[in-house]
């Protein structure tokens, strides 16, 4: 792939052309990894990377975002695109997601939740991903924790802008590691929304 690569910008070179972005995605992760590698240190022009083929988002966004996100933590990448067999809006959302995650840009809430463990005494997969649809639609970079728990709740999602620490029957509302108030289980959504658009 690199050779090829280099051929065609040898080519666009010898025509004084030199407005050129290489691409050189590949299905397989490391052989993806090593060709990006490899280039970055050959040419000095920008590289727009990925996983082409990803697959379905179940196991295309996995391979996308250990490819793309190896690439750029390397310091290697100008333009991503997570190719996948979806609505193309999930390829953005994904997107976006592996960008929020390494601190590259800042795109709409990031969503805190815990696991489900043995100390949850809510539906803590339900609550977190009616909290996930409702906060699709808001634009502005909050973090919101949804924990299964108020023993260890607000300390591990201390850096949440505003969360819900889940217990029976009756959850606590905090903003920035500090309890607010204490809501009942009913109102668990529609609480933690509340403050998520009062911030």
């Amino acid at each position: 792939m690199v050779e090829a690569a280099l051929q065609q910008v040898k080519l666009l070179e010898s025509l004084d052309f030199d407005l050129i972005k290489v691409s050189l995605k590949a299905f397989d992760v490391p052989t993806t990894i090593e060709a990006y590698q490899d280039i970055a240190q050959k040419i000095p022009y920008p590289l727009h990377i990925g996983i082409t083929e990803a697959g379905t988002p179940r196991t295309g966004i996995i391979r996308s975002t250990v490819g793309i996100s190896t690439l750029l933590y390397l310091g290697i990448g100008d333009t991503i695109r997570v190719s996948l067999t979806a609505h193309p809006r999930e390829e953005v959302i994904a997107a976006y997601e592996i960008l929020k995650s390494l601190n590259l840009r800042q795109h709409g809430p990031i969503l805190v939740s815990c696991p489900s463990c043995g100390r949850a005494e809510v539906d803590i997969i339900r609550l977190a991903g009616e909290v996930e649809e409702k906060l699709l639609k808001i634009d502005k970079p909050i973090r919101v924790a949804v924990m299964g728990c108020v023993v260890n709740g607000p300390g591990e999602a201390r850096d949440a802008d505003i969360g819900i620490a889940c217990g029976k029957g009756r959850a606590i509302l905090f903003k920035k590691g500090k309890k607010i108030k204490v809501v009942e289980e009913k109102d668990f959504l529609k609480a933690l929304m509340a403050e998520v658009e009062r911030f």
